[in-house]
């Protein structure tokens, strides 16, 4: 069977336009929802935000491909790299991690190999890899899993000779084409990065990579993209198989061959949207943490400080669970007398109601 860029259609990705057109708008107007809600946090709240999401972006897109990364490392590079602080005591691979995911967000220059190349040298540090910084040098095909035989090949990028020459037109497509919505443009940009697949290791990263590069050439993703993909891998990539197909009687207009990319960019718009909800409650929850902390700052000790902090850095789902004595003690290190104490100071303040739920031990309602 011919791959997708042994026929005259590569590599000329489009899509139908009256399917995707509103599955756009509402992308659009998600993203724009958030992007709205940003600008109206205050600039320590925006730089809060950032930082969650450059995190977030980090770990889905690594978790994407079975990794795991230390997200209190990932953070305390990014921040640094954000401050412009001293970061010997990070790993490199974190500080490595983060430049990456910064970097890629940089459009004020032109995408190249040399970049490209970089980000994937960093992606790598302190790792033995083949072809490390490099366009691989072997054929390379993507199988059903680590254990599939001959017959569970998905599919066959180009060979190594063809990777420069593949590259040059990608990029030179990237850095030029201005006809696309940026979000059809990112996902395309991924699509056939992905198809061309030139890189030993990581290509799904530097792929995802790609996307936030793109969409900071008109306006960066106030949120993670990469966390919502993590979510429903397996349509991620079925999505991308979709996606490299020629079209049935070619571009309807002009009959050419063409590669007909709607079932990617459709399942792209979606993703998109999905994760603009899920960012603008996220941005709405910091909004509300900080006005909570605001309020309720006079009235607290050093150690209910600590340990309502603790549990809004774990998020809604952690907060819905409330806090019980048990979890005070356990959080502030302190004895059960000073933890029923400042427990009922709490209440007194409203700060936090005693939920009707029995048990051993009694839990709270933070009122925020």
């Amino acid at each position: 069977m011919s791959q997708i860029w042994q026929t005259p259609a590569w590599p000329r990705f489009g899509y139908d336009h009256a399917r995707i057109e509103p599955e756009l708008a509402r992308a659009a107007e998600a993203v724009g929802e958030v992007t709205g809600l940003v600008h109206g946090l205050a600039p320590d709240e925006q730089e809060d935000l950032l930082l969650r999401q450059i995190v977030q972006e980090a770990m889905a897109s690594f978790g994407i491909e079975g990794v795991a990364l230390d997200a209190s490392e990932i953070e305390a590079s990014v921040v640094a790299s954000l401050r412009h602080r001293d970061r010997a005591a990070i790993s490199r691979r974190s500080d490595a991690v983060a430049e990456l995911m910064l970097t890629a967000r940089q459009a004020d220059q032109p995408l190249d190999s040399a970049r490209i190349l970089t980000w994937h040298r960093l992606l790598f540090t302190g790792m033995e890899v083949e072809d490390l910084g490099r366009w691989r040098r072997f054929e390379m095909e993507i199988v059903r899993s680590a254990a599939a035989g001959p017959g569970d090949v998905l599919y066959k990028a180009p060979p190594p000779h063809r990777l420069e020459a593949e590259m040059a037109q990608f990029l030179d497509w990237v850095n030029t084409d201005q006809r696309l919505p940026v979000a059809v443009k990112a996902a395309l940009a991924h699509l056939w990065f992905e198809s061309i697949h030139p890189l030993s290791d990581g290509n799904g990263r530097i792929g995802r990579a790609l996307i936030e590069h793109v969409f900071a050439r008109n306006r960066a993703l106030p949120f993670s993209l990469s966390r919502q993909v993590e979510r429903d891998k397996k349509a991620y990539y079925e999505a991308l198989q979709a996606g490299r197909r020629e079209r049935v009687g070619g571009h309807p207009d002009t009959g050419a061959a063409e590669i007909d990319a709607t079932e990617f960019v459709l399942w792209f718009l979606r993703t998109l949207t999905r994760a603009a909800a899920s960012a603008r409650d996220e941005a709405g929850f910091i909004l509300r943490r900080n006005q909570f902390f605001l309020r309720f700052a006079p009235v607290l000790n050093e150690r209910q400080a600590h340990a309502l902090r603790l549990l809004f850095e774990q998020g809604p789902e952690r907060l819905a669970v409330g806090l019980s004595a048990k979890s005070y003690r356990k959080i502030t290190k302190t004895s059960p007398a000073t933890a029923t104490r400042d427990l009922r100071a709490l209440e007194a303040a409203g700060v936090v109601t005693r939920m009707e739920a029995g048990g051993r031990s009694t839990a709270y309602e933070i009122q925020f």
